[in-house]
C-alpha cells in the first residue's frame, strides 16, 4: 500500500520519487487529409511527457504503484492548420489484489475538445489561466487520480476532485465549450466533478471504495462475503437512483466502467436474482449483459 511505501522510503532517506501516472497516449489523425498535419505525432509524444513526467501529488510512489492509464486522442476536424477538434477517451486501471487481473477504475469519453497546437509547442500548465489544451489534460489527470485514490480509502480522492473542480470553474468562466457554461448541460466536465463532490453523492463514492476494496480485493479469499458486499453496494446505488428517479452523470460513469465486470462477478452468486432486479432498473442500457445473471 502507498502509505507503507511512503514510510519505508522516508526511513531509508530516499528523496527521489517516481511520478504518479504511467500513461499510454495514442493519437489518430486519419480524419485529416494532407501531410501538413504530420506534426501532430509530436503532440502525442508531448502529451505523454506532460502526463508522465510531472508530479501530480505530494505522495511518494514506488515505480510499480504508478497509475496505469490510457489517453486516446482522435482528431476529427482541423478548422485551421493549427486549431483542432478532437475526441478524448480516458481509461485507468488498477490491480485486483491477490490476482493477476486488473480492474477499470474510470472510463470516460469526451467529444468536445477544441484546442490549438503549433509545431514544436511546449505544453505548460498554469493553474491561474485556462488553456484549452493543458487544462483538459490537467482535469482528466486529476480525475484519474481521484478515482484511483477513492479505491484505497473512503473519499480518498477528494483533493484531486477538488483540483479538477477548480480547473473546470476557471474554464467555465471563459465560456469554453464542454465545461458546463450552459446551466442546462448535465453531461459536462463540471457536472461530473461537481456531482462527485456533492454530499448527496457520498453514497456513490462509498460504493466505489467498497466495491474495489471489500468486493474485488477480497473476492478470492472470501467469495461469499464479497458477493454479499456487492449486492449491498448495489442497494446503496439503488437508493441514490430512487432519490433522483433517473441516472445521473456520475452514476453513468460508474456503470460504464463496471457493468461487464459486475455481471461476470455475480454470475454464480446466490443473490444474482436480487442483483438483476436492481441492475435492470438502474442500468437498463446494459440489460442484455445483465440477462446472463438470470439465464443460467
Amino acid at each position: 500500500m502507498r502509505h507503507i511505501v511512503l514510510l519505508s522510503l522516508f526511513l531509508a532517506g530516499v528523496s527521489a520519487r517516481a511520478q504518479e501516472l504511467n500513461c499510454q497516449v495514442s493519437l489518430s489523425r486519419q480524419a485529416l487529409s494532407g501531410s501538413e498535419f504530420a506534426y501532430l505525432d509530436d503532440l502525442r509524444d508531448a502529451v505523454a511527457r506532460y502526463l508522465n513526467a510531472r508530479s501530480w501529488t505530494d505522495d511518494v510512489y514506488d515505480s510499480s504503484e504508478r497509475v496505469d492509464c490510457q489517453f486516446q486522442i482522435t482528431v476529427t476536424q482541423a478548422p485551421t492548420q493549427t486549431s483542432f477538434v478532437a475526441q478524448l477517451v480516458v481509461q485507468a486501471t488498477r490491480p485486483i489484489y491477490g490476482t493477476g487481473q486488473r480492474t477499470t477504475t474510470v472510463l470516460l469519453s469526451d467529444d468536445a475538445w477544441l484546442f490549438d497546437y503549433t509545431r514544436g509547442q511546449n505544453l505548460v500548465s498554469d493553474p491561474n489561466r485556462h488553456d484549452p489544451l493543458t487544462s483538459l489534460l490537467d482535469f482528466y489527470a486529476n480525475l484519474v487520480l481521484g478515482y484511483d485514490y477513492d479505491t484505497f480509502a473512503l473519499a480518498g480522492g477528494t483533493p484531486y476532485f477538488e483540483r479538477a473542480r477548480r480547473i473546470a470553474e476557471l474554464a467555465r468562466s471563459t465560456g469554453a465549450e464542454g465545461w458546463g457554461g450552459d446551466l442546462s448541460e448535465d453531461r459536462s466536465r463540471y457536472t461530473l466533478v461537481q456531482e462527485l463532490l456533492d454530499p448527496t453523492f457520498a453514497s456513490l463514492r462509498a460504493v466505489h471504495y467498497a466495491y474495489h476494496y471489500s468486493v474485488l480485493d477480497h473476492f478470492v479469499q472470501q467469495p461469499q462475503v464479497a458477493w454479499a458486499e456487492a449486492v449491498a453496494a448495489l442497494d446503496q446505488l439503488h437508493e441514490l437512483f430512487l432519490q433522483f428517479n433517473r441516472r445521473r452523470y456520475a452514476t453513468d460513469v460508474f456503470f460504464t466502467a463496471k457493468y461487464q465486470e459486475i455481471a461476470n462477478l455475480l454470475r454464480d452468486a446466490p443473490q444474482r436474482n436480487e442483483a438483476y432486479a436492481l441492475l435492470s432498473e438502474m442500468d437498463a442500457a446494459h440489460l442484455s449483459t445483465y440477462d446472463a445473471l438470470v439465464s443460467n
